[in-house]
């Protein structure tokens, strides 16, 4: 009788402790016409509260299925509590070398997800991350939406 009881209070503790603790989740989906413009940078605003522990950032994006390119150029601007600035330019890869997507799709929509900071002890205060994108071009198209997610590392 007290096995039956145990058990179930076992498996929801443990379920929690697996999960991730997510600080930030924001995801901006584009117009209908999925054409991120690149005057059209995406800001992202969040505050860490507690700077005792590491944190990742996570750069989300989801396209139309089919992707006709290989990677993306982004750019990625962190900007700290104190002001200062950090900079990536990352070659977002959509597919691999032999030209297989690397995404995780459903129908017609595909998402994928890299970290940006990982493991990284983040200052308490308000942190300013702005995403844009360095395509030829006036716009990248097919894109369904991009975001920033930020969790305590495991």
């Amino acid at each position: 009788m007290k096995l039956k009881f145990i058990f179930p209070i076992f498996a929801v503790f443990f379920l929690i402790s697996c999960s991730e603790k997510t600080d930030y989740n924001k995801f901006i989906k584009l117009p209908e016409d999925h054409r991120w413009l690149k005057s059209d940078s995406k800001i992202f605003e969040f505050t860490i509260d507690d700077d005792t522990k590491l944190y990742d950032v996570t750069f989300e994006f989801s396209h139309i299925y089919d992707y006709q390119f290989a990677s993306v150029p982004i750019k990625i601007d962190v900007k700290n509590p104190s002001g200062e600035e950090e900079f990536h330019n990352i070659d977002f890869n959509i597919k691999d070398s032999k030209g297989k997507p690397l995404a995780d799709c459903g129908g017609d929509i595909c998402d994928m997800s890299m970290n940006v900071l990982e493991k990284t002890k983040l200052l308490k205060g308000k942190y300013q991350i702005k995403v844009g994108h360095d395509f030829d071009g006036p716009y990248l198209p097919n894109v369904i939406g991009l975001g920033i997610k930020v969790t305590q590392s495991k």
